[in-house]
């Protein structure tokens, strides 16, 4: 009988084990995803116009794509589909500005602006699916939520005709509430116990 019930508890104790190294793996490489697109996101800006930058954005913008990626799967593992849709999203709007900051690369004559106007448009679409859920803490929550508001201003006016540069306030104002909640996101990562994990994510 106890050595029944010994291989019965050898295979839950071996997948405990390997779900608890592929959590922390996974924590790891969204912190690594989310704090490679905070750091380059604004080191880009101290960068002249030209092949620099594009490629401190490119990595920037591969960073929260990965970041995102991996806290939609996350989320949506655990049942969060609000979030986890989120965060899909995010990583969408990444991608397409990421295609135009490549457009750019090549033409140097092409206005990236408008892709980055149509990627912020799933910003304000993102950010509170994101933020609004209590699945953070509650000042990241405002922060993201309150990042939507610039990015939805900057891409209508995109849509009304009155094209506004990407180094201008709104946009720039977006992006650092955008920052800042990035930080909080990976606070909450880096905080999160065994435990607390169940709960929050």
């Amino acid at each position: 009988m106890s050595s029944q019930a010994k291989s019965m508890s050898e295979p839950v104790i071996a997948t405990s084990s390997t779900h608890t190294e592929s959590s922390i793996s996974h924590r790891i490489l969204i912190v690594i995803g989310l704090a490679i697109g905070a750091v380059l996101g604004l080191g880009g800006n101290f960068f002249p116009a030209g092949s620099p930058q594009n490629v401190t954005y490119a990595l920037s913008s591969l960073g929260i794509i990965m970041g995102s990626a991996l806290f939609a799967a996350w989320f949506a593992r655990r049942g969060h589909s609000i979030v986890a849709v989120g965060f899909a999203l995010l990583a969408l709007a990444e991608s397409i500005s990421l295609s135009g900051i490549f457009l750019l690369a090549s033409a140097p004559a092409f206005p990236g602006a408008y892709t980055l106007a149509a990627g912020v448009a799933l910003y304000a679409v993102a950010l509170p699916l994101v933020s609004v859920p209590p699945a953070f803490p509650l000042w990241t929550r405002i922060i993201g939520t309150l990042a939507a508001i610039p990015f939805a201003s900057y891409s209508l006016l995109w849509l009304l005709g009155r094209s506004t540069a990407p180094s201008g306030p709104i946009a720039s104002f977006g992006y650092i509430l955008l920052t800042v909640a990035i930080v909080g996101w990976i606070i909450t990562v880096l905080r999160a116990t065994p435990s607390s994990q169940r709960q929050l994510f």
